[in-house]
């Protein structure tokens, strides 16, 4: 058996290894010259400035965002030195380190980071233009995955941030050392400017929800901008419009004059208005619904009642539409705004009825008769039974109504009715359904007697 020998290449193919052993000998041999250092070049050839080879802050500078030019004064202000506490904000030589990150993700990042630990120290300005950064370098990323999960964390700071606004716009006063409850918060902002730096904030969100490259983000993503700007607008009317009554009840009703109060309803009424059309704008009907019909409930919420309405009245699908008006009709309700509600029943009421799907109307239809049921309006919910798909149903609502009208102290009025109206076969049951609401009411009365003690009978 012959002996086996190794392989020899041809010369031709041999690796070549002297090349490598000379590049290691001249390494060693350059004094100074550590492994993966470049050499320097000799004397007197002329070399640009390393830092302008390096673009910075990086791509995405030209990107263009939604602007106020009347923020303008606001938002140049000097940023990184708005405290005496250095150590507790983000500083400038913090920021200018920034910008030696040349990946547009990881500079992102960073600057992200920076805009939440900014939020947390109210350097809201600064927050403001990191955030603004941000988006610029989420936009740049080229990896579509990267650029769509910055994209997503740049909306979920701008809810961040708008949140700190609103709270730092609220009109408070702090007692001063000399006493004073008057004297204004030290280097507060203008509530105004942080009002317009919350519509500001949303449309640039908005902008950005509609870069979102994966088309299920994209819809979604939209839908939660005009959720949120419809949030803040609601949150606009309640904590800095309606602090005048309690002002008023303190004495300082100067604190916030009719015109501020004006000027508060105009901002949040167009913030409800560009959520309605970036809510307009979405592609899918299952996130354009969901959303027009957020906003619309918003507005009832914070009493843009007639906005609310005419938002609710572009909602082209039944099913939301209805839930729509039957929750701002139960705003009106609370606000004491009888023949306003009544109108929005009646719309809601119009589009249970152009729901084709009889087990969806019969849910829809319920929702309403309950809503009115507590709204105490038995007459128009025993109206309402037509709405139901299947006699069965009507019955169990006919029940409903006369259990809550006994309980609400309109026993005599509720078997009126059932002597009328109610079928002879379910008189009986009915009748049975007031005397539940009305022990129902004694036993709720014993109890509140037994809370409240014998010195308040």
């Amino acid at each position: 058996m012959r002996p086996r020998h190794r392989q020899r290449h041809p010369r031709s193919l041999r690796p070549r290894r002297l090349p490598v052993i000379l590049s290691a000998g001249l390494a060693l041999a350059v004094p100074g010259l550590a492994w993966g250092q470049v050499p320097r070049p000799p004397a007197g050839i002329p070399q640009p400035d390393p830092i302008e080879r390096i673009p910075l802050p990086g791509p995405g500078i030209d990107v263009r965002f939604p602007d106020d030019p009347s923020l303008a004064p606001f938002l140049n202000q000097s940023i990184g030195e708005e405290g005496t506490n250095a150590r507790a904000q983000v500083t400038r030589p913090f920021l200018e380190s920034i910008k030696l990150i040349n990946s547009s993700y990881d500079r992102c990042r960073a600057l992200l980071q920076t805009t939440r630990e900014a939020i947390l120290s109210n350097q809201l300005v600064l927050a403001h233009k990191t955030l603004e950064e941000a988006s610029q370098a989420a936009i740049a990323e080229s990896s579509g995955l990267h650029h769509d999960q910055l994209l997503i964390e740049s909306i979920t700071v701008t809810g961040l941030l708008t949140d700190a606004l609103v709270r730092e716009g609220r009109l408070q006063s702090v007692a001063a050392e000399t006493g004073d409850r008057t004297a204004p918060l030290p280097n507060a902002h203008s509530p105004k400017q942080l009002v317009r730096l919350v519509s500001l904030e949303w449309r640039r969100a908005g902008a950005l929800a509609g870069k979102l490259d994966n088309p299920t983000y994209r819809n979604e993503y939209e839908a939660r901008v005009a959720e949120g700007m419809s949030r803040d607008s609601s949150k606009i009317i309640g904590e800095v419009v309606r602090r005048t009554q309690s002002a008023e009840a303190l004495g300082e009703a100067d604190k916030i004059d009719p015109a501020s109060v004006k000027y508060y309803e105009d901002q949040a009424g167009s913030l409800l208005e560009e959520a309605a059309k970036i809510a307009t704008s979405i592609e899918r009907p299952i996130w354009k619904f969901a959303a027009l019909e957020r906003v619309a409930i918003s507005a009832g919420e914070s009493r843009q009642f007639a906005l609310g309405m005419n938002i609710a009245g572009r909602i082209t699908n039944a099913e939301a539409r209805a839930q729509a008006f039957v929750l701002l009709a139960e705003s009106e309700t609370r606000a004491n705004r009888t023949e306003e509600a009544s109108e929005s029943y009646s719309h809601a009421a119009e589009a249970i009825a152009r729901v084709e799907q009889g087990g969806l109307r019969g849910v829809l239809a319920g929702y309403l008769v309950d809503s009115l049921i507590t709204s105490g309006r038995f007459t128009d919910a025993r109206a309402s039974l037509v709405l139901y798909p299947t006699e069965g149903q009507r019955f169990v609502a006919l029940g409903a109504i006369a259990e809550s009208q006994g309980r609400r102290g309109g026993a005599d009025r509720a078997r009126e009715w059932i002597a009328r109206e109610a079928p002879p076969a379910y008189r009986s049951a009915l009748y049975r359904r007031v005397n539940d609401g009305v022990l129902a009411s004694v036993g709720n009365e014993r109890q509140n007697l037994y809370y409240t003690g014998p010195a308040s009978r």
